[in-house]
């Protein structure tokens, strides 16, 4: 069979070495969860500490905050609970995930199922959604969940009642985030063009829908749901999608393909060359079982994202089929050559884990600014409560999350009301100010934080000068 181990590793010795990148993994995730939540988050917090009812969790989500899953765990958690606790969810999907991409890797053989695992582990991408209290990671759980059922089906042993297991991935995978849909759409594909290998489109068909049929339906039902609480949103502050822009697109793919494997983006268009990299799998090669995927997942689907130009594609999260697909496939190039005594090869690996590793600690020694910092600042000036002038009222959410974790009495105003602190933030995309002058009184700064990867704010908070 194209692509397999002939000795498949069923050994105990195999599955236990996943067992490293597994605990790898774990500890990168954990380490990256540290601080308090950030604008994403604490508005997701915020949302499911309101949200009582089945359909206010809906106007949560047609708002733009969070997912049902998500926002049913931090309902769990409770307003003002652990933002570590917060983000366990994703810890342990990702986790999970990690597992999973290893028993894809393990039909190629013990060495693709370890580096596969270690790949994963590491990715700053999959590390940052990871650690983060949001629906990716379980969405990338279920993908990574489908992937194998399909594969096994495809080529390998079929699991029991996989159409059946595959639409329960699918509908908890879009219900965590609607880009489910991108995946099981890839896999839909690869079902039907390796069934129309070996038998008539017809038969092709009825067969890619007697396996996918569930998914297909189950992302419907789910899509349905959310459009639901879409429509209904009618009022609010939301975390909006700008339309579609090509430098904006660019750099979305660039930013996604470099955390990916953990090069920095300022190599900027050349990393795009990624993207071909399943041109390079010989169609009669032993890797060219899973090229279908390969190719709808990592070139097709932005290619189809720039013909269309739907909105939202500006964002790296967008994309994260590409990302696991070209993990994947980078696996198995590289384990196959290392198989074959290619030393460049097993450089490269080496280069792509040390990068990974190098951009997941700078995930870690800055965890997305951890605006828990300011109330911790504002505690020690003010230890019985004070007020909080913003510019934004986005940040609101921030210090209130991070206040209530800390039961502090902390009031947030937009106005020009006496307040003893100011707070300002960025996206990165402008320095903040070394002193603030608001409503005829002069702040300085005691306290500043700084977001690294994709994601996060920086901040800096100033104290009225007396």
């Amino acid at each position: 069979m194209v692509g397999d181990d002939p000795n498949p590793p069923s050994c105990w010795k195999s599955r236990l070495a996943i067992a490293l990148p597994i605990a790898l993994g774990l500890a990168l995730r954990v380490a990256a969860a540290r601080g308090d939540y950030w604008l994403d988050e604490a508005w997701t917090a915020l949302f499911a500490r309101d949200a009582r009812t089945p359909g206010e969790m809906l106007l949560a989500i047609g708002h733009g905050h969070g997912d049902l899953l998500t926002i049913a765990w931090l309902q769990f958690v409770g307003w003002g609970g652990s933002p570590l606790l917060g983000r366990a969810l994703s810890i342990a999907c990702g986790t999970a995930g990690i597992w999973i991409a290893g028993l894809i890797g393990l039909r190629r053989g013990p060495g693709t199922g370890l580096l596969t695992a270690t790949m994963v582990a590491i990715s700053p991408i999959l590390v940052t959604y990871g650690s983060e209290a949001s629906g990716e990671a379980a969405m990338l759980l279920a993908l990574l969940v489908s992937i194998w059922i399909v594969d096994r089906a495809l080529f390998g042993r079929p699991s029991r009642h996989a159409a059946a297991w595959l639409g329960l991935a699918a509908l908890l995978g879009t219900l965590a985030d609607i880009s489910m849909l991108f995946g099981v759409a890839a896999l839909s594909g690869w079902v039907l063009i390796e069934r129309a290998r070996h038998m008539p489109t017809g038969r092709a068909l009825a067969g890619t829908g007697a396996l996918m049929g569930g998914a297909i339906a189950a992302v419907i039902a789910a899509l349905l749901l959310t459009l639901l609480g879409t429509y209904a949103a009618t009022a609010g502050w939301s975390i909006g999608t700008a339309a579609f822009s090509w430098p904006a697109f660019l750099a979305a793919l660039v930013h996604m393909l470099a955390f990916t494997i953990g090069w920095t983006p300022l190599i900027g268009l050349p990393l795009l060359a990624l993207l071909a990299l399943p041109l390079t799998v010989r169609r009669n090669g032993a890797l060219a079982d899973r090229v279908p995927f390969y190719l709808i997942a990592i070139l097709g689907f932005p290619l189809l994202v720039a013909l269309l130009r739907p909105e939202g594609n500006a964002l790296p999260s967008y994309y994260l089929l590409v990302s696991v697909a070209l993990l994947l496939l980078i696996a198995d190039l590289l384990a196959a050559l290392i198989a074959r005594q290619k030393q460049p090869a097993a450089v490269a690996a080496g280069m792509i884990l040390v990068a990974g590793l190098v951009a997941d600690a700078a995930i870690v020694g800055s965890p997305r600014g951890d605006p828990g910092k300011a109330v911790d600042a504002m505690i020690r000036r003010a230890p019985g409560g004070a007020a909080v002038m913003l510019d934004n009222g986005r940040d609101s959410a921030v210090l209130e999350s991070a206040a209530a974790s800390r039961v502090y009495q902390l009031l947030t105003i937009e106005s020009c009301a006496p307040a003893r602190f100011v707070y300002l933030s960025s996206d990165g995309t402008r320095s903040l100010p070394l002193a603030a002058l608001r409503c005829g009184a002069a702040f300085r700064p005691v306290a500043a934080g700084h977001g690294a990867g994709l994601l996060g704010l920086d901040w800096q908070l100033y104290e009225r000068v007396r």
